[in-house]
C-alpha cells in the first residue's frame, strides 16, 4: 500500500496499521528546505515508531487533527480533541492512533536543532498541548493555509524565508526563549499578522466599509500597527485595497458568466460606491476602461 510504503516509512519512518476493513487516504505533502508539511485525511489507522538504529531521525512533529486523537510517547498517554497542537519528538518511540473515519490533519516537521536554540526547556514541551487559542498557533495554522492554497512553485529564497517563518510561530505557540520571542516578533509573527490581514481583506472585498480599523479588530492590534505591516512592505492598507478590487473586477469584467451583469453592478460587487471613482482608478491601473475589457472578451467568445 501506498499509504504505508511512501509515507509510513519513507516520510514519517513509522509503520502504520489500518484499523477499518476498508482503509484509504488523500494526503499532500510539501517538501520545504528545512521542513515538510502534511495535509489530509486518512481512514482509521494506528502509527508506530520503535526506536531504529540504522535510521537517524532527530526532528520534531507538531500536529492538529478534527477529531480526537491518541498519543503515547515519553511515558505518557494523551488524547487530543479537534483543536488544539502538540509536539512529538520523530528520535523516540510513538504511538498515534487515529480512530475516527473523518479524521483530517495537518503536520509539521522540522529539525529539533531549528527550534531549541529558539524554545524554552524544548525537551519539556513535547506531549503538552498547545490549545487552539493561542495565537502563535492560530497564526501558524493561517499561515500554513496560506501555503497549501498557493499551488505556485515559490522560488527556493521563498521557500526558505516561509520556513523560518513556520519555525518562529511554533517557537512562539510552544514557548519561546527572550531573544527567540524578540526575533520571531520580528520576522515570522510580523509575516503571518501580514498574511491573515491579507486573507481577512481579501474575503470582505465587496464591503464598501472595510477599513484599516476592521483589520485591527479583527488582529486584536491598532490600526497604526496594520499601517507599520504594509509600509515595511512598501505600501498601504488602502493600496493594497484598492489594487485588489481593482484586480478582482478585471477579472469579473473578462468572465464570460459576468456578462449579463452592468459595469456599475460588477463595480459594486468589489466594493466601489462611485462608479466614477472606479472608472478613473481601473483606467490609471490597466490603461483601458473597464468597457474595453468587457468588449474584448465578448470578441473572443463569439
Amino acid at each position: 500500500m501506498m499509504f504505508r510504503e511512501m509515507i509510513g516509512r519513507g516520510v514519517a519512518n513509522m509503520e502504520i496499521t489500518p484499523l477499518a476493513a476498508e482503509c484509504s487516504a488523500d494526503l499532500e505533502l510539501r517538501m520545504l528546505p528545512g521542513a515538510s508539511v502534511m495535509w489530509g485525511g486518512h481512514t482509521p489507522h494506528r502509527f508506530e515508531k520503535c526506536r531504529d538504529p540504522g535510521k537517524s531521525d532527530d526532528d520534531c512533529v507538531l500536529g492538529w487533527s478534527t477529531a480526537p486523537v491518541s498519543f503515547r510517547q515519553l511515558g505518557r498517554d494523551i488524547t487530543v480533541g479537534a483543536g488544539p497542537a502538540l509536539l512529538i519528538s520523530s528520535a523516540d518511540k510513538a504511538r498515534v492512533e487515529s480512530p475516527s473515519s473523518k479524521t483530517t490533519m495537518v503536520t509539521l516537521k522540522i529539525p529539533r536543532a531549528a527550534l531549541k536554540a529558539q524554545v524554552r526547556g524544548l525537551e519539556d514541551t513535547f506531549m503538552q498541548p498547545v490549545p487552539t487559542e493561542t495565537d502563535a498557533l492560530r497564526l501558524l495554522k493561517s499561515y500554513l493555509a496560506t501555503i497549501h492554497a498557493d499551488q505556485a512553485a515559490a522560488d527556493i529564497e521563498l521557500q526558505r524565508a516561509m520556513v523560518l517563518h513556520i519555525c518562529d510561530l511554533v517557537a512562539l505557540a510552544l514557548g519561546a526563549t527572550r531573544d527567540g520571542a524578540e526575533l520571531a516578533g520580528d520576522r515570522g509573527l510580523r509575516a503571518a499578522r501580514l498574511d491573515a490581514m491579507k486573507k481577512h481583506a481579501l474575503e470582505r472585498l465587496g464591503d464598501p466599509s472595510l477599513s484599516v480599523h476592521d483589520i485591527a479588530r479583527r488582529q486584536g492590534v491598532s490600526a497604526r500597527y496594520v499601517q507599520q505591516l504594509f509600509e515595511r512592505e512598501g505600501a498601504t492598507f488602502s493600496s493594497f485595497l484598492l489594487a485588489s478590487r481593482l484586480a478582482l473586477a478585471h477579472r469579473r469584467l473578462g468572465d464570460p458568466g459576468s456578462m449579463p451583469l452592468p459595469i456599475s453592478a460588477i463595480a459594486a460587487d468589489c466594493g466601489f460606491g462611485d462608479l466614477s471613482y472606479f472608472n478613473q482608478c481601473f483606467r490609471r491601473r490597466y490603461g483601458e476602461t473597464p468597457s474595453d475589457v468587457r468588449n474584448r472578451a465578448r470578441r473572443q467568445t463569439d
